[in-house]
Order: C-alpha cells, then structure tokens, then sequence
C-alpha cells in the first residue's frame, strides 16, 4: 500500500471539509529548486519557460546563450513525519487480527486487540502527509530579436489524512472494557464510520514560448509569452477505512479529465553599468480554469503572479522572488504565498554552489495540516563541456526533498 500511494502521489484528506483547492503548483527545475524555488529574474535560457518566458531575450553570459536542453528535470518532495501511510498499513493489520479473534471468539485477545486500535485511530486523527512530484523537458533557442522554446511539464500533488469518527473510538473502548459484544470491523458494520478519501491531482502543459527584446535607453526590456496546452486530471476514491484498496484509486470511474488553452506572460528589464541587475514579472495561468472532482470538490487552477530581482557577476549570482499572489492549498496544508532567495556561486565555469531559503507567509487556514514555513534548499551542479547534471535537496521542519537534472547547451 505505502509504495502505491507514493508511486501515484495520492492524499486520502476529509474531503466533506473543503469545497475548492488548488492544481499543483507550477514545475520548478533543478536549479531552481536549489535557489529557494527562485527564478522569475535569474533562470537561464533553458529553464525561462518555467518560470518567466521573457529571459529567453535577456543577453545571458556565453556559456547560457546558446542552443539548450533539458531532458530531464525531475522532483519530488514528502512530508509524512508522522508516518501516516505506515499508520495506515498498521490500522489495517490490527483489523484483520481483530476479525480473527472474533471469528474465533477469543475474549481476551478481542479485548486486547480492541485496546490496540482505539489508540491507533486516536493517533492517525488529524495526522497529515503530503507528496509531489514534477517532471519537465525544454528545447531553447535563445535569442535577443526572436527567442522560442518548446517545453513540456507536469505536476502531481495530494495530501494524506485519516477522518476518525469519535463513535469509532467509543465503540472500540467499549469493547476494550467488555461491555459491548464485538463484531468483525468492516465496511457493513455501522459501528466503524471512519473514512478515507483518496484525492490526486495532475497538472500537465505543452507550449512554446516566444520572447523579444527592446532598447530602452541603452538598457533591455523583454517581453515575452507562453501560448499552452494544459491538461487537468483528478481521482477521487472514498471508502470505509477497514476497506480503503490502493488498487482502486485509480480506476476509471473515480477519474475526471478536461483540457483546456492558457497562457503565461512575462516581463523582464536589464540594467546596470555591467548589465549585471535584471528585474523580472510572470504571470501563470492567465485564464482562470478548475476541473471537478467525482463530488463536486473544485481543482483550481488560477493567475500566479511573481515578481523577480537578480543580481550577477562573472562568478556569483544572487536573487529573490516575491508571490503577489496567494495560493489556495492543495487538501490539509496551509495557503502558500513565499518570498525566496538564492544565490549561487560559479567554479571555473566547471561547477557550481548553490543555496537557498523560501518563507510561507501565505494565511494559516485552520486545516491542521501540513505547515509549509521555512524551507532551506542546497544543489551543486556540473558543466563540463556543455554537459549539466544538477542535484539539489530541500529540507524544514516537516518536508524533505530532491532534485535532478541533465542538461546540454551548445
């Protein structure tokens, strides 16, 4: 079970709670996730459709301007530091030894086993995990006159939760002390209300950004745009939690799916004695859209805008990226809305040093789930003969995660 729930990145959340949550955020590339999740002012050509189109026109050091690749750039983060799917597994199991010992109306071991479960479901109540995961290619051509890149992502997210029905507990107790008789727990019981709700959500695009630039006064000023194919998807699947299977989370009739057009817009403005400041805007998903779950839950999918500030010389790059634009949050954790900074030091052309911090200041939403605070984040990279390999690790409170990347510019 725990494998399959990671493998397919689901949350099992009280879905009776929520009426709306947001699609997963937008992908970031290995060297961005290094840097704090920054990038709106400071990503190279290759990685600009992530983030802000119009550096594809922005005059990069030699080595970035070139023809660029990524394939691939991948992600993944979990927070699950009270081990709930393991919860899960273990609740399950009891279950089973539970049904046993009433089928073979063993007092004492029902008792005992009675015990056991009442305090595994006081422990699982509340108790929040969550996972995502990102997948992105990119092929660029940057230019100052006409850029373009062809670029392709996805993002997977869900939160995991237990709802524990205090009649459950009740019920369990009293069985505990012998003072109710005992049935096999499963889902025609009505003695065992506690659910899960199994929800994923998917997000993936297809597009091509364009970029230009201007002279404005012997500094550049880009703008460029990112016309995309977007392609939603959720699964809903809730059961008594005796019952809860893995194996049908992802079955057909618990499916929704829809496409749809959107667009991404960008602006960037370069300056300096040295052309070493560049400023930057995104806005993502420019057309507001969601996609319903099986039961009506909605899966947003609205404008983020960020802005972006980038300082470089030959060998240091510093940056920090401003949310103006709060995002709702996806099942049991809070809105997020970060500001992020990072920087990153430059080895001979041959390697690369990077950290980063990013701070949720987004509002708390009463969920009691997963607090996204402060995160730290560290990468190195390799670049070899245009050859780039990127590793980059994020860790806080609750969350860990990973980064990588191949890349070649020419």
């Amino acid at each position: 079970m725990k494998h399959k729930l990671l493998a397919i990145s689901i949350g099992l959340v009280v879905a009776q709670s929520q009426t709306a949550f947001a699609a997963p955020n937008g992908f970031q590339d290995a060297r961005s996730f290094a840097m704090g999740g920054t990038g709106v002012a400071s990503s190279s050509p290759a990685s600009a459709s992530f983030h802000n189109p119009a550096l594809l026109a922005i005059k990069h050091e030699e080595k970035h301007d070139g023809f660029g690749l990524i394939l691939p750039s991948f992600n993944i983060k979990y927070a699950d530091d009270e081990e709930v799917i393991d919860q899960i597994d273990d609740i399950q199991s009891e279950i089973d030894t539970f049904n046993s010992a009433v089928r073979n109306s063993n007092q004492a071991a029902i008792q005992a086993s009675a015990t056991k479960l009442s305090g595994q479901f006081s422990k699982l109540n509340k108790d929040t995990a969550k996972v995502d995961a990102g997948l992105g290619a990119a092929l660029v051509i940057p230019n100052q006159t006409f850029a373009v890149s062809v670029f392709l992502d996805g993002s997977v997210k869900g939160t995991v939760r237990g709802d524990i029905a205090q009649s459950d507990l009740a019920y369990l107790d009293a069985v505990a002390a012998g003072t109710q008789p005992a049935t096999e727990l499963n889902e025609s019981n009505t003695n065992i209300n506690s659910e899960a709700t199994a929800i994923v959500g998917g997000l993936s695009e297809f597009g091509v950004s364009f970029a230009t630039a201007f002279d404005m006064n012997g500094n550049t000023f880009t703008v460029g745009v990112s016309p995309k194919y977007v392609s939603l998807i959720t699964y809903e699947y809730a059961a008594n939690i005796t019952s809860f299977d893995d194996e049908d989370v992802d079955a057909d009739n618990y499916e929704t799916n829809d496409s749809t057009f959107n667009m991404d817009l960008g602006v960037a403005y370069q300056f300096g004695q040295d052309k070493q400041w560049i400023a930057g805007l995104s806005i993502r998903n420019i057309i507001p859209t969601d996609l319903k779950t099986k039961s009506g839950l909605s899966m947003n999918v609205d404008p983020q805008a960020t802005v972006g500030i980038a300082y470089t010389r030959d060998v240091f790059t510093l940056t920090g990226d401003l949310d103006l634009t709060e995002n709702k949050a996806f099942g049991f954790e809070d809105d997020n809305q970060f500001i992020s900074i990072g920087g990153e030091f430059d080895l001979i052309d041959m390697a690369q040093f990077r950290l980063g911090v990013r701070h949720n200041f987004g509002s708390s939403n009463g969920s009691q789930g997963i607090e996204e605070d402060s995160q730290l984040t560290a990468g190195v990279g390799f670049s070899p003969f245009g050859v780039h390999i990127e590793l980059s690790g994020l860790m806080s409170s609750t969350e860990y995660g990973a980064a990588a990347e191949l890349g070649f510019t020419f």
